[in-house]
């Protein structure tokens, strides 16, 4: 048996660790990378009530279970799982970037599509969650009532 292929296993774990850390920037490259150009923060406070987001499409990355957001007066807080964290710094997006949400029902899920502004592009934002598009649309205008 050659030397080296005791050693060859070993070589393993960092080749692994180098190939996550390359896709997941990939991943970020996507859309998440867009919106940090503008919207990225050091940190999230800790007062900060974060919840998974069971479904998150951010430009074309899907984030499904992978991503967390907090909902504060200031904007939206976003964040991955530390395993996530090569090219996804934690984002405030702010609630003036959003623009009008789009309900699309499919059998029993809804989705909600919005777009988020970044300087002169825009980044496509597919969510599912209920409590943040609660927050969203208590920032649309209301229209005004026929005869009023």
């Amino acid at each position: 048996m050659h030397p080296i292929v005791p050693w060859l296993p070993l070589l393993f774990v960092p080749a692994f660790g180098a190939f996550w850390c390359l896709v997941v920037f990939l991943i970020s490259r996507m859309g998440w990378s867009r919106l940090a150009s503008m919207y990225a923060v050091a940190g999230v406070p800790a007062t900060v009530d974060r919840e998974t987001l069971t479904y998150l499409l951010i430009g074309t990355a899907n984030y499904k279970n992978a991503a967390r957001a907090g909902i504060t007066p200031q904007g939206l807080y976003l964040t991955t799982w530390a395993i996530f964290f090569v090219g996804h710094p934690p984002l405030l997006l702010p609630w003036s970037a959003f623009g009008p949400v789009q309900e699309h029902t499919f059998l029993w899920s809804t989705p909600y599509t919005t777009a988020i502004r970044c300087g002169t592009v825009t980044v496509s934002f597919r969510f599912s969650s209920k409590r943040l598009r609660a927050a969203l649309a208590s920032l649309e205008p209301v229209p005004p009532q026929p005869g009023s």
